[in-house]
C-alpha cells in the first residue's frame, strides 16, 4: 500500500487557507474603494445641493432687495425666510463704501470684492474656506484668491448694513447709517453660516427682517434676525410708520 505523506493534508490546508485570506483580503480592499468613491460622490452631490441652495436663497435676497428699493415709501420693512449652510458667508457692498470688514477672521473685504461691485451695490457669496475647523483668515483678502462665487449688483444707491453683531453677523461697525438712530448699533452685512469653533452656531434657517429707509440718494438696507426685532428702537417713527409695512413668508 503506497503511503501518503503525512503533512500533504496540512499544506492543502494551508494553501487553502492562504487563497482564502487572500480572497477576503481583496474584498475587503475593493469595498473600501468602493465605499470611499460612494462618499466622495455622495459628498459631491450635496455640496452641489448646498451650492445651488445658496445661489437660489441669494436670488430670493436679492429680489427681496430690490422690491423694497423700488417702493417709494420712505420707511418700509419685510420679513422673509433666509438660508445659508456652513459652507457659505453673504457679504453686502454698498456702492459708496469700501470699508467692509469681518471681526470673525480679523479681514477686510476689498481686495476681493468683484469689478462689477466696485462703484454698485452687491450682494455676494463667499466660500468658507475656515467653517467650524479655521477663523484665522482665509475668506477674503488675506488668502490671495479669494473671490466670491455668485454676486448680485444693483443699479439703485443701496447702503447695506446689518442691525446686529452676535455669532452669525461679524460686520464691524458702518461707516454709513442713517441719520434716525433705529437701531442701537449698524454694522456691515458680514454674515456666516458660521464661523468657527464648536461653540458657535449654524445659521441654518432663520427668519430676517428687511428693513428700508430711505434718505436723500440713499436706500439704507437692514438686515437682522427676526427674533431681536426687540433691539429696535422706536427713535423717529416706527417701522412701517412713515410707510406701509410689508410681511410675507
Amino acid at each position: 500500500m503506497p503511503k501518503i505523506p503525512f503533512f500533504k493534508g496540512k499544506r492543502s490546508i494551508i494553501d487553502l487557507s492562504l487563497w482564502t485570506l487572500i480572497e477576503i483580503i481583496a474584498g475587503i480592499i475593493i469595498l473600501s474603494v468602493l465605499f470611499y468613491y460612494i462618499l466622495r460622490l455622495s459628498g459631491l452631490f450635496l455640496s452641489g445641493q448646498e451650492y445651488q441652495s445658496t445661489v437660489n436663497n441669494l436670488e430670493a435676497l436679492s429680489n427681496r432687495v430690490k422690491e423694497l428699493a423700488n417702493d417709494r415709501k420712505a420707511v418700509t420693512t419685510q420679513t422673509t425666510v433666509y438660508s445659508i449652510t456652513d459652507d457659505y458667508i453673504l457679504a453686502g457692498f454698498s456702492y459708496n463704501d469700501n470699508g467692509v470688514r469681518t471681526e470673525c477672521t480679523g479681514e477686510s473685504i476689498i481686495t476681493s470684492r468683484p469689478k462689477l461691485c466696485q462703484s454698485k451695490s452687491c450682494l455676494c457669496i463667499y466660500q468658507n474656506t475656515g467653517g467650524i475647523t479655521d477663523w484665522s483668515g482665509n475668506d477674503f483678502d488675506l488668502k490671495g484668491d479669494a473671490a466670491p462665487v455668485k454676486c448680485k449688483p444693483f443699479e439703485e444707491k443701496i447702503v447695506f448694513l446689518a442691525s446686529t453683531r452676535d455669532s452669525n453677523f461679524f460686520g464691524t461697525q458702518a461707516n454709513a447709517k442713517p441719520s434716525s438712530n433705529r437701531w442701537p448699533s449698524y454694522n456691515y452685512l458680514v454674515l456666516y453660516g458660521i464661523c468657527g469653533g464648536f461653540w458657535r452656531s449654524s445659521w441654518g434657517i432663520k427668519q430676517v427682517s428687511l428693513d428700508k429707509i430711505r434718505e436723500g440718494e440713499n436706500i439704507f438696507i437692514v438686515i437682522g434676525e427676526l427674533n431681536k426685532k426687540s433691539d429696535f428702537k422706536p427713535s423717529g417713527g416706527a417701522i412701517g410708520g412713515a410707510g406701509a409695512q410689508g410681511t410675507t413668508h
